[in-house]
Parts: structure tokens; C-alpha cells; sequence
């Protein structure tokens, strides 16, 4: 009785290692925002483009890129709830970055003092975004 409780524990546990661990990808600008957010976007945000990659591995380990309109607003709180600055180094663009992410001079890159794998390019005229954000 004791082999077969203890046997239905690690069939559970198996199961749900393994389907949890499936690797996600998207090129969908919405699908990507809710990827990336836990959610829908909100009103004020208008999602152009996005990619996103997260690893199949039980950590949260992901790249997202995604071209956006926000308000204002939205910018601020944005920017004020990460915690980000201005970030004054060099930027080092990936390889591999998608065709469309590319940022435009007069933009304002933002990043996080504790994470500088991510950093945000903004138009604050225009309230244009760019985000490349790296978890790994």
C-alpha cells in the first residue's frame, strides 16, 4: 500500500514537470503583451509588434521585444514602478533582434539599475516604445 501512495506521488510530480516545462513563442503583439504582463493590454496601450521566446527549463527565463503607443500616463507609471533611469553607457544591441527594433536617435533609453540586460527605448513626444527585456 505504502509503494503504491508513494508511486502515485512521483507520477503526479512527473506530470507536472513535464508539462510545465514547455518552451513558448510568439510573434503576436497581444499574445506577447500578455506573455510578458500576466495580462491584457490596457486601454491606453497599443501594441504594434512584439516577440517573445521564454525557455521550456522550470525558471523563468525569457527575451520579449515589443513596439508599442502608450500615453503618457501609462509612460510615467511605466517608468516610475521599474524603478528606471536614464541609462547613460554604451548600448549593445543583440544579433539577433528582430528586423523592426530599431531604435531612432532622440529616443530615451531607460533601463533598471539592478538589471542592464533590459533597457527601453522611449519617444517621449510621441509616446513610441521600444522594449527589449531579458530574463535569463
Amino acid at each position: 500500500m505504502k509503494t503504491s501512495h508513494s508511486f502515485c506521488i512521483v507520477i503526479i510530480l512527473f506530470s507536472f514537470l513535464f508539462t510545465s516545462c514547455i518552451e513558448k513563442n510568439s510573434d503576436d503583439p497581444k499574445e506577447v503583451y500578455k506573455l510578458w504582463s500576466g495580462r491584457e493590454p490596457e486601454n491606453d496601450v497599443k501594441i504594434l509588434k512584439g516577440q517573445y521566446w521564454q525557455s521550456a527549463h522550470f525558471t523563468l527565463e525569457y527575451k520579449m521585444y515589443m513596439e508599442l503607443y502608450a500615453t503618457q500616463e501609462w509612460i510615467e507609471e511605466f517608468i516610475k514602478i521599474n524603478n528606471l533611469k536614464v541609462h547613460t553607457s554604451e548600448i549593445d544591441l543583440p544579433d539577433n533582434a528582430p528586423s523592426w527594433f530599431k531604435p531612432k536617435i532622440g529616443f530615451t533609453a531607460f533601463s533598471s539599475p539592478n538589471d542592464i540586460s533590459s533597457i527601453y527605448f522611449v519617444d517621449l513626444k510621441n509616446g513610441y516604445l521600444l522594449f527589449h527585456e531579458t530574463q535569463l
